[in-house]
């Protein structure tokens, strides 16, 4: 039995796409250790209050999880492998139980990362149960057809592949899903960010856009690798992606945390929270040029009683300077009672 023929010129073979899946493999586990231990410094150093007691929680479940994928990677290759000749009709068979766990912890994984998501969603749309609840049920739906697929894989004979339309046709159900589930959400997330942005100063601006690139861009590792999962799928190079995804699903959630705490946001130390602020539980450090005597008498170094130091908003402490337009007036009350519509948690995807 050699397995299914390659699919293009170019393709791998089925032996050789489940050995190279394991070299894909054990540098992204690698990359998950660094990440799961900068994650649970950087939660550690914010302080182990609830919310990121949670996400340490579910950070660790992942990573636990992408561990268990590993595993069954491994033993699959040693049992494939191990002996003087290649073992292909025991790599053929998908219905073994060490794959079918190796799906489960995939497919689990990844439904918890799109859970992860719409819960940033919810939170930073101020708990919009409307807005949030197609993406739940987006989530439903990948969870049906992957663990359906799971049930049908279980079924098949040691000489079926997963290319029959039983198998194959409800794993592209649960990846289109779960790509529209990721791309959907981070979409709503980033335009949400970027009106909050419009009407802050240029540095707290600058802070928000970085975060929300780092959002797209982790996302993305997700969203993209899925698609060419899709493109593959007929393919033995699919299997490559497969394996891949088993802890690309568990990188990207920890990720976020660790470059948004890296990077100063609300992770960080440099945002304290403030009880009882208008639109928000951050506040920013004063500009390192203002002392205490400039806060005393109300003015700036130069003496100029238009660039008092007021607190307004988002608690965040800003001259009257940076709110004048280019003509030199201040913000119209309409625009300031636009600026008090900012979501109540401007970066609660992090950190509520």
């Amino acid at each position: 039995m050699s397995g299914p023929p390659p699919a293009f010129k170019g393709d791998l073979t089925w032996d050789m796409a489940t050995l190279v899946s394991w070299w894909v493999v054990g540098p992204l586990y690698g990359i998950n250790i660094c990440v799961f231990i900068l994650c649970a410094h950087v939660l550690h150093m914010k302080g182990l209050k609830k919310w990121n007691l949670m996400l340490l929680f579910v950070a660790t479940v992942q990573f636990v999880l992408a561990t268990g994928h590993v595993v069954t990677v491994v033993v699959q290759i040693t049992r494939g492998f191990g002996g003087s000749s290649i073992r292909t009709s025991y790599l053929l068979n998908q219905s073994t139980p060490v794959h079918v766990v190796q799906e489960f912890l995939y497919i689990t994984n990844s439904l918890i990362g799109d859970a992860i998501l719409i819960w940033r969603l919810w939170i930073i749309w101020q708990r919009n149960f409307w807005l949030s609840s197609p993406f739940v049920v987006l989530c439903l739906a990948t969870a049906v057809t992957g663990y359906t697929a799971l049930i049908n894989l279980t079924r098949l004979s040691p000489t079926d592949t997963v290319f029959l339309p039983r198998i194959h046709n409800w794993l592209i159900a649960t990846w289109c899903l779960s790509i529209a589930t990721q791309f959907g959400a981070t979409l709503m997330i980033g335009y949400r960010i970027w009106k909050a942005i419009r009407w802050n100063t240029n540095s707290i601006r600058e802070s928000r856009l970085a975060v929300l690139w780092i959002l797209v861009e982790s996302g993305a590792l997700y969203s993209v690798a899925t698609i060419f999962l899709v493109g593959f799928s007929r393919t033995n190079t699919g299997t490559l992606f497969v394996a891949a995804l088993g802890q690309i699903s568990a990188l990207g959630p920890t990720l976020i945390i660790v470059r948004a705490g890296l990077r100063g946001s609300p992770l960080s130390s440099n945002f304290t929270p403030v009880k009882g602020s208008i639109n928000g539980p951050s506040s920013y450090e004063p500009p390192s040029w203002l002392d205490n005597r400039d806060m005393e008498s109300g003015t700036r170094l130069g003496g100029s009683a238009a660039s008092m130091v007021v607190h307004i908003k988002r608690a965040t402490e800003v001259r009257l300077d940076d709110l004048e337009r280019e003509d030199g007036d201040i913000l119209s009350t309409d625009a300031r009672s636009r600026s008090s519509k900012l979501p109540e948690y401007p970066l609660g995807y992090l950190d509520p």
